[in-house]
Order: structure tokens, then C-alpha cells, then sequence
């Protein structure tokens, strides 16, 4: 399994149908497996944040979701195979589930979501098993949280998607992992619960051939032109951490 390190963070180099695979084959093994998916603004944040940079570093499986990490992989004379979407990677996921009668948690979304979502799944893939939904909407800490937990295990899923949006799902998982005994394999999603509900729709096939998927979501949520200065500032530090890396002799 060839990983390859972009500014500390070591993604595995794999292309969407190799990621979903290799997460089922470790967990088929007996072996818990977390996938994490990376953007630019995470990556970002990592460099800023020990405890974000910790969580996602405690995944098993660390996938490129975004445009700007394959940029930085390029720059950095380490090309990554392909983006893998966190969108792309669940509805992969949950096609494999089916195929091998493994079941489904979802978490995340405002209250209903969740369910409008597996309903959805459902629709699309016809056998998939659901196991259970909660919303995201729970105290992190506490007997709140320790409910919704034992929610989870109590519902013998295979797969948990955890979408509560990052970095809180990623350090939610990390915090929490040794509790999840069931799941097999949890895969941090985002907004991809939203997606998947039909409450938020993807870019046009044109856009996403043409990798402007950022550029179709600013269109569509103006509001978003705040988190592009995070991407601005992540294309410096990646220049940053090129000259730094020449600096070195590496």
C-alpha cells in the first residue's frame, strides 16, 4: 500500500474503486479501519492545529479530497494517482456493502437528514441494510454522546459514515474510536450526508470533468469565498514547504 507524504500527511496513493477495497479488506481482516478525506482547508488546518493534525494522522486510510491537494502532490514532485471524493468514496462503500450483505450507520445532518439519506441510499441501492441513523446534532461529551455511542453498537453496523463536518468529525472519531466496538469500518464524510439526502446536489459532470468543483459550490453558496483565502494560504504554504524542502537537500 504506496502512501505518499504531502506537507507531514501521508495519503495513500489510490484511485477511488483501490480505496474502497483496500478499507474492505482490512476490515473483512478484523482490523477497525478509519478513512479520513483531506481538502485543501483541512490540510490548512493541520498545519495550524496539533489536534486536527493529530486526528486525521490516526486514520488508517488518509484519501485526497479536493483539487488543491493534488496540486500540492504535483508541486511537491509527488503526484497523487487521482482525487478521491469523500461523496464518491461513500456511495462506493455502501455499493460494496451491498454486494457483501454488510450494513450501515449513518450520523450526521440536522434532525431528519440522516434518514432522508439512507432513504435515498436505499433507493439507489436497493439491498443495502441500514442499520441505524442518528443526526449530528448531540453533545460531544457526556451522557449525550455516550448514547448516541451506544446507539451505534447496539446496531450491529458494519460501516458507520460519520458526517458531522471537519474537523469536529474527525477529532469526534478520535476521541471516541476505542468506544466504537461494531463498526468495521468508519469513513469520515462531511456534508456528503446532505448530498446523499438530495438536500445539496453536485456539480454538473462538466464541472467536475473540468475539476471546478470549487468554483460550481462558490457559485452556488457565494458565503464560500471566505474559506478561498484558506486555499490561497494553503498554495503559499505549499511554495513555503518547497523551498524549505530544497533548503534541505531533499
Amino acid at each position: 500500500m504506496q502512501k505518499i507524504a504531502i506537507m507531514e500527511i501521508p495519503f495513500n496513493n489510490v484511485t477511488l474503486v483501490e480505496a474502497a477495497e483496500l478499507a474492505f479488506s482490512f476490515s473483512e481482516n478484523g482490523k477497525q479501519v478509519l478513512a479520513v478525506t483531506p481538502n485543501a482547508e483541512i490540510m490548512e488546518l493541520c498545519r495550524k492545529d496539533c489536534t486536527v493534525k493529530k486526528a486525521v494522522l490516526s486514520a488508517d486510510i488518509i484519501l485526497p479530497d479536493g483539487e488543491g491537494v493534488l496540486f500540492a502532490a504535483k508541486k511537491l514532485g509527488t503526484p497523487l494517482k487521482e482525487k478521491v471524493a469523500g461523496v464518491d468514496f461513500g456511495l462506493e462503500c455502501a455499493r460494496i456493502a451491498v454486494e457483501r450483505g454488510k450494513s450501515l450507520f449513518l450520523l450526521g445532518g440536522k434532525p431528519g437528514v440522516a434518514k432522508k439519506a439512507a432513504s435515498e441510499l436505499c433507493t439507489r441501492f436497493p439491498r443495502l441494510k441500514i442499520a441505524g441513523t442518528h443526526s449530528g446534532y448531540f453533545a460531544r461529551t457526556g451522557k449525550e454522546n455516550a448514547t448516541v455511542i451506544s446507539k451505534i453498537n447496539e446496531s450491529g453496523a458494519d460501516l458507520l459514515f460519520v458526517c458531522l463536518g471537519a474537523p469536529l468529525q474527525e477529532k469526534w472519531v478520535c476521541e471516541n474510536r476505542d468506544l466504537l466496538k461494531t463498526p468495521k469500518l468508519i469513513a469520515c464524510l462531511g456534508g456528503s450526508i446532505d448530498i446523499y439526502a438530495g438536500k445539496l446536489s453536485r456539480a454538473p459532470r462538466l464541472f467536475i470533468k473540468m475539476r471546478a468543483e470549487w468554483l460550481w459550490r462558490l457559485l452556488r453558496e457565494p458565503w464560500r469565498i471566505k474559506r478561498m483565502a484558506c486555499l490561497t494560504r494553503f498554495i503559499i504554504s505549499v511554495y513555503e514547504y518547497k523551498r524549505k524542502l530544497k533548503k534541505r537537500g531533499t
